[in-house]
């Protein structure tokens, strides 16, 4: 089959068109303004930061208040078994001392098992908050400064302490090497700060 020739004309001729706007787009990427690229130090950050120094005073507070508690509980308890111990085994009150003993121990266990998970809550309803935070102010420094991109370094994170007190960690492992030049992670600190302190 034929194709007539100003139809092959016409389609080279917009295939000419098509690649020369591919190139001059392409161009114009490669001639635009630079990139500025900084990182943000997350372990560093959240030491310094007013709004993560009260989250752990107040499930410090927390935590100390169960450890209270738990502490009169297990006395309690203990002092029920005494009880227990000097009873004669068959008796009622041995029953009834057995009783509020094994009552006492079950109730325990489980008002431990909800505070852990009641703190475990807590925390992370916190963290969550934070990092809300975190991005609102990596915006704001970014947008200010100029920034297009804003990438974490590599680092161990803390996050707080998991339902038996024990220290979480989470591995980032985000930028293979950057320049003290591109840190901005003070610069995120002090915007987080303000933003707390005006909120408060």
């Amino acid at each position: 089959m034929n194709i007539p020739r100003n139809i092959l004309i016409a389609t080279a001729a917009l295939a000419v068109l098509v690649i020369g706007l591919v190139g001059v787009n392409a161009q114009g990427v490669l001639n635009g303004e630079p990139t500025i690229v900084a990182v943000v130090d997350l372990g560093n950050l959240y030491d310094s930061l007013r709004e993560k120094q009260q989250i752990d005073a107040e499930l410090g507070t927390i935590r100390t208040q169960v450890t209270q508690e738990s502490e009169d509980r297990q006395k309690d308890i203990a002092q029920k078994k005494q009880d227990l111990d000097m009873l004669v085994p068959g008796t009622p009150p041995y029953a009834d001392a057995q009783e509020a003993y094994e009552t006492s121990a079950l109730a325990y266990q489980v008002w431990v098992q909800y505070e852990q998970n009641k703190l475990s809550r807590e925390a992370g309803i916190r963290i969550k908050k934070l990092q809300e935070n975190l991005k609102k102010a990596i915006n704001t420094v970014a947008e200010t400064q100029k920034i297009g991109v804003v990438l974490y370094k590599q680092q161990s994170l803390r996050l707080g302490t998991n339902s038996q007190g024990r220290p979480q960690t989470a591995n980032i492992d985000i930028v293979a090497w950057a320049s003290d030049t591109v840190d901005i992670t003070d610069l995120i600190a002090q915007q987080m700060n303000n933003d707390f302190d005006n909120n408060r």
